[in-house]
């Protein structure tokens, strides 16, 4: 069947669905399959359930009233997704990059609602099936749309934009993340830049983080909108420290006056390495004519979630939660801005950082050398690829997270400000948890 012609079909549904038990009335079923599973396997109980389609592409199933039988099923998500975002003449708005790309479209989120209704993906939508999920969600009551793109090979970015053609690009930065897949930082900054280069092809306008070398050199023949800490940029920011928060603020080039004249914005948010973060969304409320005062409620509004440099209290401790995901480039900057925040007793807890590659060894003794040098009252470190320096260095060292957790009942933090940070396969959260029960 035709996607045309299936997309008018889908038009008839109350949605759409790639589980079976997720089921809505009158929603079109599309079966996936997966590595331990196949979405084809419930595409009768889906109808039984009350969906009015099941597609499938397992031309085995037997023909009845609501079966729909294609080619792949992935590829027809995919394309029907991309035919629906095609219906809506609105700016689509790509973001991807190594480090804070969630915060940032989240951000950015919180800055555009400010006057208009906005689409931006939901938790971690952002792959070949969860950005597609995500344009199935537009209607016509959104006028602008923020596409978060992840990528953990070379060719992600460039299928990820043929999904979704955005129109507007912004990359948060090229950073050591997913090494072993992408093939060093090479790779890296080849696959982030894909989405670059689909702008280049079909036009648009890129906003690019003046301070990222690797992004100005691959944009220094584009048109631009530069935003970043330098007076030259079209949007300049910088930091105010606040106690474990941040306060910003932020000029306009062609206003008069200096940064010092410029108002200060309080965040809810820790850590000067989100000012890149908060400029993207300042830069973007900029391009799409918002003014100051709706971009700085925008940001002073934004409370961070998830695990995404949060700032929780309890009891005589300070926890700055940033654990829902961790590289070389990110848990640098976590560590230096602990080491910089207030209290006077600094302590981390760290999960090893996966997917590294052939540099994990190096990456992980690096940080486990960084860590000594410092003055911390306590260093947790969770993980194989931490224990095995156990005997090179005197720290706390944990296979799992459930480990950590058995050392803390009898090990309790006191009048400390406590880093915690690491993959998400470290499942730090649940250490989170404890310590703020």
């Amino acid at each position: 069947m035709e996607i045309k012609n299936l997309y008018e079909l889908y038009k008839t549904c109350s949605g759409i669905s790639t589980d079976s038990r997720k089921i809505a009335k009158g929603c079109m079923y599309l079966a996936l399959k997966g590595e331990s599973f196949d979405g084809n396997s419930f595409a009768i109980e889906s109808l039984s359930k009350g969906a009015k389609f099941a597609v499938v592409d397992d031309h085995s199933i037997n023909d009845q009233e609501g079966i729909i039988k294609v080619k792949n099923g992935l590829q027809t998500l995919q394309s029907l997704a991309s035919y629906h975002r095609h219906q809506f003449n609105i700016p689509f708005i790509g973001i991807t990059g190594s480090n804070g790309k969630t915060t940032t479209k989240e951000l950015m989120h919180a800055v555009l609602n400010q006057k208009y209704n906005v689409l931006a993906t939901s938790g971690n939508f952002n792959n070949h099936i969860g950005v597609p999920l995500t344009l199935f969600r537009l209607n016509n009551e959104h006028k602008l749309a923020i596409i978060e793109m992840g990528a953990s090979k070379q060719g992600d970015i460039q299928e990820l934009c043929e999904i979704a053609d955005p129109n507007y690009a912004l990359i948060t930065n090229i950073g050591k993340a997913h090494l072993e897949t992408m093939g060093g930082i090479e790779g890296v900054l080849k696959t982030k830049t894909e989405l670059f280069d689909h702008i280049r092809i079909h036009g648009g306008e890129l906003l690019v983080h003046s301070c990222d070398k690797l992004l100005l050199e691959n944009t220094s023949n584009d048109t631009r909108f530069l935003y970043g800490a330098l007076p030259t940029d079209n949007v300049q920011g910088r930091v105010v420290r606040n106690g474990n928060l941040i306060s910003v603020q932020w000029k306009r080039n062609e206003f008069a006056g200096t940064l010092d004249d410029a108002p200060v914005v309080k965040t809810n948010l820790t850590g000067t390495y989100n000012l890149p973060n908060i400029m993207a969304a300042v830069a973007t409320g900029i391009v799409f004519g918002l003014t100051d005062e709706q971009i700085a409620a925008g940001i002073s509004g934004y409370e961070a979630s998830n695990n995404r440099s949060e700032v929780r209290k309890k009891g005589t401790n300070t926890f700055i939660l940033d654990a829902y995901n961790a590289n070389p480039s990110s848990m640098d900057v976590a560590i230096n801005n602990l080491v910089g925040s207030d209290g006077e007793s600094h302590s981390v807890i760290l999960g090893e950082m996966l997917e590294v590659g052939s540099t994990s060894n190096e990456e992980h003794h690096s940080i486990c050398q960084r860590l000594q040098s410092l003055n911390l009252k306590t260093v947790c470190l969770v993980g194989s690829e931490f224990t095995k320096f156990n005997e090179e260095f005197d720290f706390n060292f944990f296979n799992n997270v459930d480990e950590l957790n058995d050392w803390l009942q009898t090990n309790p933090f006191e009048n400390e400000t406590v880093l915690i940070k690491g993959s998400r396969g470290n499942k730090l959260e649940k250490a989170a948890e404890r310590l703020l029960s």
